[in-house]
């Protein structure tokens, strides 16, 4: 049984959430809410039918879309207190963790030079390293190539070229979930073909093939569909919506 369940229509929560994440430095959870085209900001200990702290939401903020092209994931920067948020049209827009109601965003990254690409169900997701100061974007392949992991400056906006781009069949990119960062290490870990989970490193660009693969699929028989890393026991945890099941997996060598 759960400790707290947060549920009820005063939550402003939503289905499609694919994504959370929680402050320790403030004690709030941050998610998105895709139906509601906003993000939402509740106390840590929030419980029952409890309403946000701060919402997010209203044509300033330029969120917008579906969970089908885009606001179903985000990423959140504890370290600069800043959310990351993919949404339709192949954008990616910040916010400040203390924003609230109908706000423009600190900065929109988008443009054909970030090379940004999301289609139908293959929309851009994206992670973020504070510690190298890096915005990592899993974008969308097109006219049957394979994605690609783009990596920006974090502070990148408007119609800004990707430092590195990782991108060719050697990666083997094209798997589902946001990419994740280990900024101990300088890690990218993310989906890859074959429902495997690949780590790259920061400092690798082009067609270069993942340094450390888990084939999840061809152990497990069930393609990854969100991944979480456990430093302490040096584990990675494995979600498949699909099937309900949570894995996990030892993998030293990344930590």
């Amino acid at each position: 049984m759960p400790t707290r369940a947060l549920e009820g229509q005063k939550t402003l929560i939503s289905r499609t959430m694919h994504s959370l994440a929680y402050d320790s430095i403030h004690d709030e959870i941050v998610v998105n809410s895709p139906l509601a085209q906003a993000i939402l900001i509740f106390r840590g200990g929030a419980n029952g039918e409890e309403a946000p702290l701060r919402v997010i939401q209203g044509p300033h903020t330029q969120i917008q879309g579906t969970d089908y092209d885009g606001n179903d994931q985000m990423a959140f920067d504890e370290m600069h207190g800043e959310v990351y948020l993919p949404v339709a049209g192949s954008k990616i827009l910040t916010f400040s963790r203390d924003a609230n109601g109908d706000v423009a965003p600190l900065r929109v990254l988008g443009g054909p030079d970030t090379q940004i690409r999301g289609t139908a169900r293959g929309h851009a997701r994206v992670g973020v390293d504070p510690v190298h100061n890096l915005l990592i974007v899993t974008s969308s392949g097109e006219r049957g190539r394979g994605g690609s992991l783009l990596i920006f400056d974090r502070t990148a906006s408007g119609n800004t070229k990707p430092k590195a781009v990782l991108e060719g069949p050697k990666t083997g990119i094209g798997g589902g979930g946001a990419a994740h960062t280990y900024p101990e290490k300088g890690w990218i870990i993310a989906g890859c073909a074959g429902g495997s989970v690949c780590a790259w490193s920061i400092n690798d660009s082009g067609d270069m093939p993942p340094r450390w693969k888990i084939p999840v699929q061809q152990i497990a028989g069930i393609a990854p569909s969100g991944i979480a890393l456990d430093p302490d026991h040096k584990e990675v945890i494995v979600t498949s919506g699909n099937r309900n099941r949570v894995l996990t997996f030892s993998w030293p060598e990344i930590f």
